[in-house]
């Protein structure tokens, strides 16, 4: 058991398992707490869970009770699917065993984490945890905490307020008062407690609690976009998404989401639509009793015509970059050709009227789809896009092609009004009128209800005679009453409806990047959780290293002894007598302590920087997935650091048992009747040096695993602040931008 024990603490499970094996063959609980603890570890949790309740029926007692409990919690938060029922059944089951430890042994802390692991789901089972824990240790956050959500379960808001722990600070407390404020209609109050009880990872970390904290936070930024009339604002929903698109650098859908917020503070933009030569220049004459639309039978200019209610007869020539040009209705062609003429796009053309009509209600008239210049075609669905409600001008010849369906489909599915009319009918017989109407109402349901008849050139001749009768039978005043009642009368739910409907395409284009923005910090967080587990791994494939490092101090080390006993030999007195001795002069015994410390400092030095890059190397090979140019200065200074300790260590070692002593013994004891010859010389000195496999060796190895450990916490650190930034994104950037989607689609059905 303690052989087993030893390698798990040195991280070496594949020779610590056959031991811990053996311990738990003969019946002991600790072996199989162990072996519990690596399957925990290696996600193996069935055998885990085998061996943790084998552990507390030997007798493991509290702990054995604690370590079954986080293995069932693991299973209940764990990274597959788990049917509600059953997470319950486990975390139940891991309370009832914290509990059951907590009641032998009294701890507060075990009680508490009781509490934690209890679910949120039966209040009758949270109250029996809360009532066993305050017997044993009344008042614990944790537990009155638990008492809270019990009451809040039942319903009994302001009994749960009272019993929150202050200062607040339990995340289940957190929770609590998070919801409560919901309920206060402050969802801003409910974001900043999320914010603090997400801070404590440990604190959510059950998948219960943590749904819980998602639910709350999706509810309270619904409520947010709401606002306190239970009201959308669109203009701050269309300047957030812009936001969000400038932050992403997304050019497109900035550009697109500024326009929106133009034109959600524009009158409605009712839009002529239609297949070509199917009457709709001629129909936006009719609505204003003038000839100021173009007509014929091809489409006569490639624009998008707006005309707009003013006091005066203007036209405004609106181009893609955001300049305009104006003039008088005469002035039109000359503007045109002018911005042809500069290279300019034209966005649209504004045609300014006096009309009580165009106060309320902006018409776009457009060249009509089908047509047989492509330009046109591209007009035509640009229009489309940009139209608030949609006029669908049939012409009664041919009306209810498969072309027109397809568009109008395309219409309603976008949410948008569309009134009908049936141009031409002047054409047609009773009975092939009729036949007509029956046919568009069944194959064509979008329309929601039957087209209108009439005739746009009989209306427009009536309006301009002042015939009132022929304008009645023309059949356009029963237009007129439609568009009243369907489109003018509720000209702001419209706008607000189109407007919200194109920001839910938006929405749906930003949260479309959500994916790739999370892999970004998902894909960091893996990589250095992997270079953290690569990086203490080095340890174990370092024992050649450190092994040539020592021999090159002791070869060194040699090297020098036989140049300083040479440098002995050429200054010491020999004897002059039989019973004389050797001696030196001072000088020349100071000069000898002076080169062995300079030649055995270099000698340090020189090792310790070879080292030092060869551990470097094997760091950054080993960490690719973190490489960068901060990672690898950071190693760089930290290996430096870690192995020029040992080596100044044992420098300073070698220079003071040289210095205290060492020499002069050497110089008083041992030369005066040694042979003076190189060898015996070179031996008596090696004495004097200290011993690298003793003395530096040991000190490496402490350092080199001290480093490694703190570059593996520094790794772990990253991915720490990566999940945490995933987290962040998720809940601060696209959650929000989620919440307003289903706000939106709320609106916008």
């Amino acid at each position: 058991l303690e052989v087993g024990l030893a390698l798990s603490r040195l991280r070496e499970p594949a020779a610590a398992l056959p031991w811990l094996e053996k311990a738990a063959a003969r019946g002991q609980a600790a072996p199989l707490a162990a072996l519990a603890r690596h399957a925990l570890a290696e996600r193996a949790v069935e055998k885990a869970e085998d061996d943790a309740r084998m552990a507390v029926a030997r007798g493991g007692g509290a702990q054995a009770l604690a370590l079954l409990a986080d293995v069932l919690v693991f299973e209940a938060d764990g990274a597959g699917p788990v049917e509600p029922a059953l997470r319950a059944k486990r975390e139940a089951e891991a309370s009832e065993a914290l509990l059951t430890a907590a009641s032998a042994t009294g701890d507060p802390e075990i009680f508490a984490r009781a509490a934690r692991f209890e679910p949120l789901v039966e209040p009758r089972e949270i109250d029996r945890v809360a009532d066993a824990a305050d017997r044993a240790v009344p008042g614990l956050a944790s537990t009155r905490a638990l008492r809270a959500w019990s009451l809040l379960i039942r319903g009994q808001h302001e009994a749960a307020r009272s019993l929150l722990p202050e200062p607040l600070s339990e995340p289940r407390a957190l929770l609590a008062a998070a919801r409560l404020a919901l309920l206060d209609k402050t969802p801003g109050v409910t974001l900043a407690l999320l914010d603090r009880a997400e801070a404590d990872g440990a604190g959510l970390s059950r998948r219960g609690d943590a749904s819980l904290a998602s639910e709350l936070r999706r509810d309270a930024l619904r409520a947010l976009w709401r606002g306190h009339d239970g009201e959308v604002d669109l203009a701050a929903a269309i300047d957030g998404v812009v936001a969000f698109a400038h932050e992403r650098g997304l050019a497109e859908g900035e550009r697109r989401g500024l326009a929106l917020r133009d034109e959600l503070d524009r009158p409605l933009l009712l839009a002529i639509l239609g297949e070509f030569n199917a009457g709709k220049s001629t129909l936006v004459n009719a609505f204003l009793g003038a000839d100021v639309a173009p007509t014929g039978i091809l489409p006569t200019t490639a624009t998008l015509n707006v005309l707009r209610g003013g006091a005066e007869r203007l036209v405004r020539v609106v181009r893609k970059d955001g300049t305009t040009r104006e003039g008088e209705h005469g002035a039109l062609r000359g503007l045109l050709s002018e911005a042809e003429a500069e290279g300019a796009i034209v966005d649209r053309v504004e045609i300014t009227l006096p009309s009580e009509l165009l106060e309320r209600v902006w018409i776009l008239d457009t060249p009509g789809s089908n047509a047989p210049n492509p330009e046109h075609e591209a007009l035509a669905q640009e229009a489309l896009r940009r139209a608030d409600v949609a006029l669908w001008v049939f012409d009664a010849g041919q009306a209810g092609k498969a072309t027109e369906g397809k568009i109008l489909a395309g219409i309603r599915a976008s949410r948008r009004e569309v009134i009908a009319a049936l141009n031409k009918v002047d054409r047609l017989k009773p009975e092939e009128l009729a036949r007509v109407m029956k046919t568009l109402v069944e194959a064509m349901p979008e329309l929601g209800g039957e087209p209108v008849p009439l005739s746009a050139r009989a209306a427009l001749k009536a309006r301009l005679a002042g015939d009132d009768d022929a304008h009645r039978a023309s059949g356009f005043p029963t237009l007129i009453e439609r568009l009243e009642r369907d489109v003018f009368a509720r000209a702001r739910p419209l706008k607000r409806r189109a407007c919200a409907g194109r920001l839910f395409a938006l929405l749906d284009d930003a949260l479309a990047t959500e994916p790739a923005a999370l892999a970004v910090h998902r894909r960091a967080s893996d990589d250095a959780r992997a270079a953290a587990k690569a990086v203490r791994d080095v340890s174990g494939r370092l024992t050649a290293e450190l092994d040539r490092a020592i021999d090159e101090v002791d070869s060194g080390q040699s090297t020098a002894i036989v140049e300083a006993a040479r440098e002995v030999l050429s200054f010491v007195r020999p004897r002059s007598g039989r019973f004389g001795t050797h001696d030196a002069d001072p000088e020349d015994r100071a000069f000898l302590t002076e080169l062995l410390v300079g030649r055995f400092e270099q000698l340090s030095d020189r090792v310790a920087t070879r080292l030092s890059s060869a551990l470097t190397e094997r760091v950054l090979a080993a960490t690719t997935s973190a490489a960068s140019p901060a990672w690898s200065a950071l190693v760089r200074s930290r290996v430096d650091a870690a192995i020029a300790a040992p080596f100044a260590h044992f420098a300073g070692y070698q220079s003071g048992l040289l210095e205290a002593g060492a020499v002069k013994r050497f110089f008083d004891d041992v030369l005066p009747t040694l042979t003076l010859s190189e060898a015996p010389v070179a031996d008596a000195l090696a004495s004097l040096r200290a011993s690298s496999r003793d003395v530096l060796r040991p000190q490496i190895e402490t350092s080199v695993e001290a480093l490694l450990e703190a570059l593996g916490a520094e790794l772990e650190g990253r991915a720490l602040i990566a999940g945490r930034e995933e987290s962040a994104l998720r809940s601060r950037t696209y959650d929000p931008l989620r919440a307003l989607r289903d706000v939106l689609s709320e609106l916008v059905t």
